[in-house]
């Protein structure tokens, strides 16, 4: 896949380094185009990772049938995805609670295509890593300006950030997250930027791809629609969907301008039954095979070869399941990954599964949950010994799955293992949308003191707990929170973090 970049092509056995950052700043040229058009639909614009509040709200109308099929386990998610499931949806028979979560969606939606540019920040004051889905600042303090624009057919984001003391000492102090260009053709979406992912069912985390660190700038392919097949030999598939991904990691000192191929596919072959399989392969990068050949035996799982490892791999499945309980969504869910390779099957399995409930108090929506993960290879929470130093980790890519020396998988990093419960309320507010959060963790983390994982680099117990609060003053949003990490055992700092978020729109059409 040849990735486009001012007036020529970067071949895929070009050497590896600047030109796909390069082709990221080029395609971003095209805002003055985007900012002087009318802004009355961006159907062809993308979501990124980190919005909890959204997420909330469209597990909530899927989970109880009021729209159809949206994945809340693959983000980025095209807003063409979002705005069919909302025309199609149910009409009749709607809560209160059903409504609110139906206007919070909508006003997200509406607001991204008003807002045209804007302010955001982020503090973190004892730059606790991020752990789930919610973003959060990976310095003590991040600032950054935006603008944004388009139609059906092209829309875009270009988005700067300082960070103030970063976590790691392998981020930039400046970067371009968040920034994208987008375009709709053939019920396709098709992007070049560096938006964050997230490929899984998981609360508090994500095994294969999650958005604790930094995210990749690449090229993303994804359906427009996550519809049924319309052939009455391919319908049984259901709804369904699919991305693929070329990107490049940045700052990377093992193996520099490593590339990244990631692939994902989800359906839902029967209400309420979600299933997902990923890939994640590093390879190529300066001093190694950049070639078609390299890339064709890293596709065919061709990884084992000692001496001649053309890739490093993370391969694995996720499913979602929903049921009725006294009319109320109980949601089960689990991923493994696999860290190695056997008869052409992901083996060495990290392993995560949770659970999920959602009822209502009068008008007050509960999302409850409780969750396990298990980043120690073969281990599966006692199953077996298993394997501590591989989770992440590998020979010749040796800066591991982390980029910028943060987590690319779930955020504690490899060789660990995080309980955690939580529950979020959102009360009867159609004025400002408020929203309460609290969760308890407890880990154990980096058990083989890999000084790759910059998060957690050093081996540790810890417990921690948080309580946030998010509200909407349109157009414009609020996130706030205390986090508390408090050590058990190992070498690791306490820590009382205050968070908070904010977006700002400062113009735009209405």
């Amino acid at each position: 896949m040849p990735i486009v970049y001012k007036s020529g092509l970067l071949p895929l056995d070009a050497p590896a380094g600047k030109p796909l950052v390069r082709a990221l700043v080029a395609s971003m040229l095209v805002f003055g185009a985007l900012a002087s058009g009318a802004a009355h639909a961006q159907n062809a614009a993308m979501i990124e990772a980190g919005n909890q509040e959204l997420r909330d709200d469209v597990q909530w109308l899927v989970d109880r049938g009021i729209i159809g099929f949206v994945s809340t386990s693959t983000w980025p998610i095209p807003v063409s995805v979002l705005e069919t499931a909302l025309e199609a949806r149910k009409k009749t028979g709607l809560t209160r609670a059903d409504v609110h979560a139906i206007l919070a969606v909508r006003r997200y939606l509406d607001d991204q295509k008003n807002a045209r540019y804007g302010l955001i920040a982020q503090v973190n004051t004892d730059s606790i890593p991020q752990l789930g889905f919610a973003s959060q600042s990976r310095a003590a303090a991040t600032g950054g300006a935006y603008i944004q624009g388009g139609n059906d057919v092209v829309a875009g984001k270009l988005q700067v950030n300082g960070l103030l003391d970063p976590i790691t000492s392998k981020q930039s102090k400046a970067n371009l997250e968040g920034s994208y260009v987008s375009a709709r053709f053939l019920g396709q979406a098709l992007y070049v930027g560096q938006l964050a992912h997230y490929w899984g069912p998981g609360v508090d985390g994500s095994l294969n791809w999650g958005n604790a660190g930094t995210a990749i700038p690449g090229i993303g392919l994804q359906r427009a629609k996550q519809t049924q097949p319309e052939s009455k030999w391919l319908s049984w598939v259901g709804p369904w969907g699919y991305e693929v991904f070329l990107g490049q990691l940045q700052h990377d000192t093992a193996v520099p301008s490593a590339r990244v191929i990631n692939m994902r596919v989800f359906a839902r072959p029967l209400q309420g039954l979600e299933l997902g399989a990923s890939r994640f392969i590093e390879w190529g990068g300066r001093g190694r095979d950049n070639g078609w050949s390299s890339l064709w035996n890293a596709l065919k799982g061709n990884s084992n070869n000692p001496g001649n490892d053309p890739s490093n791999e993370l391969s694995g499945f996720d499913i979602r399941y929903t049921i009725g309980l006294a009319g109320n969504p109980l949601t089960l869910y689990g991923q493994l990954a696999g860290e190695d390779e056997a008869g052409g099957l992901p083996s060495h399995y990290l392993a995560q599964f949770g659970i999920q409930f959602k009822n209502t108090v009068g008008s007050t929506r509960l999302q409850w949950h409780a969750e396990a993960a298990d980043t120690t290879a073969k281990r599966i929470f006692g199953l077996s010994d298993g394997l501590t130093g591989t989770a992440y980790n590998h020979g010749t890519y040796r800066n591991g799955l982390y980029h910028d020396g943060l987590p690319i998988g779930h955020p504690i990093g490899g060789s660990g293992r995080l309980l955690s419960a939580g529950i979020a309320v959102t009360p009867d507010d159609f004025r400002y949308f408020s929203r309460y959060s609290f969760r308890i963790m407890q880990a154990q983390v980096n058990g083989a003191n890999q000084d790759i994982n910059l998060a957690f680099p050093k081996q540790a117990k810890w417990y921690a707990a948080e309580l946030a609060y998010s509200w909407r003053l349109r157009p414009a949003t609020f996130r706030a929170g205390l986090a508390l990490l408090r050590r058990t055992s190992g070498d690791m700092d306490n820590s009382f973090s205050i968070m908070l978020s904010m977006n700002v729109p400062l113009g735009g059409a209405r």
